[in-house]
């Protein structure tokens, strides 16, 4: 019976060889699309589309009220902090600016 030592090196080594032949199927697959794609004159973009699937990030909200004890914001979306938590919110509302910069 082998040693737990031998096992993990065959383990090991058998990991190498799976690598190997995947990379070697890789390369020859991708050898072979690129092969279609210029019989049939298929271009990149018609593969992958014209168009980037982005993933839009809303923007960040401005504050709307602030902590004035430690100067804390929030915008009033999402999870209530605790500042503010079953206060009126009325109370820590910021004030627009009577003169913009």
């Amino acid at each position: 019976m082998p040693s737990l030592k031998e096992l993990l090196a065959r383990r090991e080594a058998l990991q190498q060889e799976l690598e190997q032949a995947r990379q070697q199927e890789a390369d020859r697959t991708l050898r072979e699309i690129v092969a279609k794609m210029r019989e049939y004159k298929i271009t990149l973009q018609e593969v992958v589309g014209t168009k980037a699937h982005v993933r839009m990030v809303p923007p960040a909200a401005n504050a709307k009220y602030r902590d004035p004890a430690t100067g804390a914001t929030w915008s009033g979306r999402g999870r209530v902090p605790n500042w503010i938590a079953d206060k009126n919110r009325d109370d820590f509302l910021i004030q627009p600016s009577l003169f913009r910069s």
